[in-house]
């Protein structure tokens, strides 16, 4: 038999290849292997679903099919995380919420990871995977159709009715009768004499919208039990048939789409944002003014369709695929000839049972699991790698989650623009960065030492960035109306105005005002684009709008247009910038990041070790972050919306304030979390990333076992394995 030796380990240790000559010869070795692997079992590489297994389908049994699915799904997953984001300032505007109370519903599915993350990704590891993330996925599609439910319950709201009303009719003035007149002027903000308002349901608080919060967090809740299952079995399924060496550039493809979810589902929040709430109206109403609300709830309708499309097809993967028994079986040839030249020769069959061994040994018991939680927790790498990753977590978690309302307030954008912008910048950043870290992984193969070290560097990176994103906004907004610091005009103090924010601009496109009564107007145009106010006793008439009317003696003072002025600040571009290097310098360790993850630990605690990170990153990551820096945020806020006594969103914040907190406290958290990375780099020595010391340390393994004893045990074995990656 025609023969090849290579060498690898620097050329100290000759590993014989096939020709073509013998090719046929192995397979038909690996076939007799694969024969005596599954003798006695059920097979279990079979596509389909119950009796449904056609001869065609088992085609779609191969890695490609499934990393093809796999990465759909993650793509949907990811867009519904960040399209709930995306909409969360409609949805507290819509719901009268405060940051602190979104960050609290939206910390529903990080309370259910902790509940079931270690079981499922424990004892899903030993089951059925692909059928347990079908089941994950369908969690997912639920969740998307109840986050709908609220839209379908309680309507638009009755201040969206109201605008989209006043819209339709013509250009409204004061002749009219008088309950008409009043009317009119509430919906408009505009000065009239004071007079007794009725609170309706709606206005006496907002203990009617509590079943629809209770329904967001039990549709974050749902989804949080399709995150414990999909990102934890679905990601050791992917890495179990798969070669080791492989693996970088196909998880930087996974991990490349999984980011692009994220970054679509800012641009659909944009896209849905940018329609009514009702899309059959639409009021005269700029994007840009705070009172716009967009069609939140259109994306978690088509997220949810999706999701139970691809959900089903996860089901008729097998519980193996056919290629990796292959690569199992040619494990064990490996290992037989090694055997034989060692002049053991123990046989082809001895090598069988002791795999069929180690499964039996590895079946999910309690007793079992506690010996694998020993296992991890012993494990120095993967708990500094946990308490970086934690850390990490709690720092970036508030931030994203804030961050399209941060662009909305600070930069004076609208929802879809936030959004549209986030997405983009994002989109650059994670094409770039995953593609080239995976890329380096997979032909490069940089040292452990390398690939921890740079991680330090990407963290004090990260620190840095935020720390510099602290002095980069837009001047604090000088409003006249009730604000503090602001002054009050006393043009306008008969007019009886409500503490409903409305922004107008004044026709000089300099002065702001809270709304257009503490202007002092009394003419309004809804039928304009934006809207037009006139009359106003409060602003200084100029030929702007007398002009476009026609008719300079109808009105004998100034007016203005809804909406925020025109501000001469740049600086919204150069945030970008600074975002795009941040994100992008971040994505190139993520791939280096999630190898080192599944790495450090035993191959049989690799769903178990995900798990657990999964808890411990929601328990003290996901949960707290947005809650607390929602808190926080709400400590800058300077206008609340009140309505018969009691208080809702905030429609203006300090803006200095604002972008200190939301840069300030990430920045001083991921500063803390390199302490993880940096005793990872001190023990990443030990770590074998490519898989080049595993035959070695199996073959080792069996050796010492059968000097010390005929019967197979496994427990020094996993011993020696658990010290060396200590």
């Amino acid at each position: 038999m025609t023969q090849k030796k290579k060498f690898i380990n620097g050329g100290l240790k000759p590993r014989i290849v096939p020709t073509t000559e013998n090719s046929a010869a192995s397979r038909a070795k690996e076939d007799e292997v694969l024969a005596l692997l599954t003798e006695g079992e059920p097979v279990d590489t079979i596509c389909g679903l119950g009796s449904c297994k056609p001869t065609w389908l088992q085609f779609l049994a191969r890695k490609e099919c499934y990393l093809l699915v796999y990465c759909g799904i993650a793509l949907m997953q990811g867009m519904f995380f960040t399209y709930t984001v995306s909409v969360i300032s409609t949805i507290e505007k819509r719901f009268k919420l405060t940051s602190k109370e979104s960050g609290a519903f939206l910390s529903g599915n990080d309370i259910s990871q902790v509940i079931l993350a270690i079981f499922l990704g424990y004892y899903g590891n030993f089951g059925h995977r692909p059928r347990w993330m079908g089941v994950g996925v369908m969690f997912a599609a639920a969740s998307c159709f109840m986050a709908l439910l609220p839209h379908l319950l309680y309507g638009p709201g009755q201040e969206a009715i109201d605008l989209a009303e006043a819209s339709s009719s013509a250009a409204s003035t004061l002749m009219a009768n008088v309950s008409d007149v009043v009317g009119q002027k509430n919906k408009n903000d505009l000065c009239f004499s004071p007079y007794e308002t009725t609170c309706t349901d709606e206005e006496t608080g907002r203990p009617s919208y509590l079943g629809a919060v209770a329904i967001f967090f039990i549709s974050q809740f749902f989804v949080g039990v399709a995150i414990s299952v999909f990102f934890t079995i679905g990601v050791t399924y992917l890495d179990d048939n798969i070669s080791k060496k492989t693996y970088p550039i196909y998880y930087a493809a996974t991990l490349l789409l999984r980011i692009l979810g994220p970054v679509l589902g800012y641009l659909m929040g944009g896209n849905f944002l940018s329609m009514w709430i009702d899309p059959t109206k639409s009021p005269n109403l700029t994007r840009r003014d705070p009172r716009w609300l967009g069609a939140w709830w259109l994306g978690f309708l088509v997220l949810g369709c999706v999701l139970a499309l691809l959900g089903n097809l996860l089901f008729f993967f097998p519980r193996k695929l056919p290629a990796t028994l292959r690569r199992e079986a040619r494990t064990i040839l490996k290992q037989a000839q090694k055997d034989a030249d060692e002049g053991e020769n123990r046989g082809v069959e001895f090598f069988v049972k002791k795999a069929k061994a180690k499964k039996v040994e590895r079946k999910p018991t309690l007793a079992n699991l506690k010996k694998a939680l020993k296992r991890i927790f012993t494990n120095k790498v993967w708990i500094a790698n946990l308490f970086n990753t934690t850390t990490y977590i709690l720092a970036v978690s508030g931030y994203w989650s804030f961050k399209p309302k941060y662009l909305e307030n600070q930069f004076r954008k609208s929802a879809a623009e936030a959004n549209y912008y986030t997405g983009v910048t994002s989109l650059a950043s994670v094409i770039l960065g995953t593609g080239l870290g995976g890329a380096v992984m997979r032909w490069a193969r940089p040292s452990p030492r390398f690939v921890t070290g740079y991680n330090i560097f990407v963290t004090l990176f990260v620190c840095a960035g935020f720390t510099s994103l602290m002095y980069i906004g837009c001047p604090k907004l000088e409003i006249v109306g009730p604000v503090d610091g602001s002054p009050l005009p006393g043009c306008s103090s008969d007019c009886g105005c409500s503490d409903r924010f409305s922004p107008m601009c004044s026709e000089d496109q300099t002065t702001l005002f809270y709304s257009p009564c503490y202007a002092g107007c009394t003419v309004v145009n809804t039928s304009a684009s934006p809207i037009i106010y006139s009359n106003c006793s409060c602003i200084m008439n100029t030929n702007l709008l007398t002009a476009s009317s026609g008719n300079k003696s109808a009105v004998s003072f100034g007016g203005g247009v809804s909406g925020y002025c025109p501000e001469p600040c740049d600086s919204f571009f150069y945030y970008l910038i600074i975002k795009i290097i941040i994100s992008t310098v971040t994505a190139t360790g993520r791939v280096g990041s999630s190898v080192i993850n599944l790495r450090c630990v035993e191959d049989e605690d690799k769903g178990l070790a995900l798990g657990t990170l999964t808890v411990f990153i929601s328990l003290f990551g996901l949960i707290p972050s947005p809650i607390m820096l929602g808190a926080v945020i709400d400590s800058a806020c300077l206008v609340w919306d009140t309505s018969c006594g009691m208080t809702g969103n905030c429609w203006l914040y300090d803006s200095d304030a604002f972008r200190t907190i939301l840069h300030l406290v990430p920045a001083v958290i991921v500063l803390i979390s390199v302490l993880g990375d940096i005793v990872v780099f001190h023990y990443s020595r030990q770590l074998d990333l490519y898989g080049e010391r595993e035959e070695e340390v199996n073959l080792e393994d069996l050796k010492e076992q059968t000097e010390e004893s005929k019967p197979l045990n496994t427990a020094k074995g996993d011993g020696g394995l658990e010290m060396g990656l200590q």
